[in-house]
């Protein structure tokens, strides 16, 4: 128990804190308020009890409190959203219930904390070139997630040298972006759907089944494995296999609220002795979606034909096949994440959610458009019926281009107060 406390303070989550008997002040550059002659070097076990912490020394002392309106208490938006839509300066993210967080909101995912570093800078100092190079190429960029600190998340990071020699084998989908993000996907690890804990190699040692970004059904595994004497909930063990043989070079280094592993090989969700497309329909083929055009992260714009909460399908390959079956669909968008597809406005749809919706662009054979596109806001898939009641066997020459995206806006979304 006491491990499992120690990795859940240290990921981030909410971290509270006597208010002590000072006046508190706000203000960008006053952003704490410790008791009186105390600073947060243990965990308190509980608000307003600071004589008897928790045996657990964080090396991070920082919180990263989500906002939430004065009179209900209710979050409307997360730090990760609120430092991704611009809004760390706001006044109300200083105005802070000063037992629940009085150095103020987002601390962490603010970069208020000299303590941690985000992922893609972590990355960087470990010489994670190939990655974050991918990472860029990516579509949408999965850049933007490695740079916000509120990002949650096991990273299991290729070395170059692994990057290297999955490049020379499969050069071509990899420098397709679309397929390139899928793969990068399968390498991230989202906190465990039911506890929300994070996947460190304490944990990995029971042998789980893990879950990951990548969109479709296929999963990874670890083998259960002792652990070596006087290992602590830090972790920091090496040498495990991850989807045997793959094993891992260094694990658990901490970036802000996520973990990051080093691996020795390029983790494949598709069989290697398959031939895949490397064109437009390459990320379908390797998600078994094939007959439709499927964009990650983003969200398709069209009319509702049937809803997605009663057409749940058990992978992205099935809701691909219920649009096609469905008159008047053309296109859809899908949930494969297990603990569901959380928005920004805390809508979450349940895994499998497969909408179908009728896109009046790829009906006149244009590129579909998009109502939003970003690995941070946007955790569904969209995809569209190359050949349907509606669409020629063959895809038009519109369609055959990875699609045009027209984005919502990324301007500052104040703070919705209850």
């Amino acid at each position: 128990m006491r491990g499992l406390l120690g990795v859940a303070l240290v990921a981030g989550l909410l971290v509270c804190c006597h208010a002590g008997s000072g006046k508190d002040v706000w203000g960008i550059d006053t952003l704490i308020n410790y008791p009186s002659g105390e600073e947060r070097k243990t965990v308190p076990v509980q608000a307003n009890d600071d004589a008897a912490p928790a045996p657990i020394d964080l090396k991070c002392q920082c919180s990263d409190a989500d906002p939430r309106g004065e009179a209900t208490q209710s979050i409307s938006y997360t730090c990760l959203y609120q430092r991704h839509y611009g809004n760390c300066n706001q006044a109300y993210m200083f105005d802070a219930n000063a037992e629940l967080a009085p150095e103020g909101f987002c601390q962490m995912s603010c970069s208020r904390c000299s303590c941690c570093q985000p992922a893609h800078d972590v990355l960087a100092q470990l010489g994670a070139t190939r990655f974050l190079q991918a990472a860029n190429a990516t579509s949408p960029g999965l850049t933007a997630l490695l740079l916000n600190p509120g990002f949650t998340g096991t990273l299991l990071v290729p070395t170059d040298a692994a990057f290297d020699a999955a490049l020379a084998k499969y050069q071509g989908l990899l420098q397709n972006p679309a397929a390139l993000q899928q793969l990068l996907k399968f390498h991230i690890l989202p906190p465990e759907p039911v506890r929300r804990g994070l996947w460190t190699s304490p944990f990995l040692s029971l042998g789980p089944k893990l879950y990951t970004l990548y969109d479709g059904p296929q999963t990874l595994s670890t083998p259960r494995f002792a652990l070596p004497p006087g290992v602590t909930w830090e972790g920091g063990i090496a040498g495990f296999a991850i989807q045997s043989p793959f094993s891992s070079a260094s694990s658990d280094v901490p970036a802000c609220k996520a973990y990051i592993a080093l691996i020795d090989s390029v983790l494949l969700p598709f069989d290697p002795a398959a031939v895949l497309p490397t064109d437009f329909t390459a990320a379908a083929a390797m998600l078994g979606a094939r007959g439709c055009g499927v964009q990650p992260n983003a969200m398709i714009a069209g009319q509702e034909v049937k809803p997605g909460a009663a057409n749940r399908q058990a992978t992205i390959g099935a809701c691909c096949d219920s649009c096609a079956a469905t008159p008047g669909c053309n296109a859809w968008r899908y949930c494969s994440q297990k603990g569901g597809c959380a928005m920004p406005d805390r809508t979450t749809f349940p895994y499998g959610y497969c909408a179908l919706l009728r896109s009046p662009e790829v009906a006149v054979g244009q590129a579909p458009a998009y109502l939003d596109f970003s690995s941070v806001t946007v955790p569904l898939a969209s995809g569209f019926v190359i050949a349907s009641q509606a669409a020629a066997a063959v895809a038009p020459p519109a369609l055959a281009q990875p699609a045009v995206v027209q984005a919502a806006s990324g301007g500052g979304r104040r703070l919705l107060q209850g």
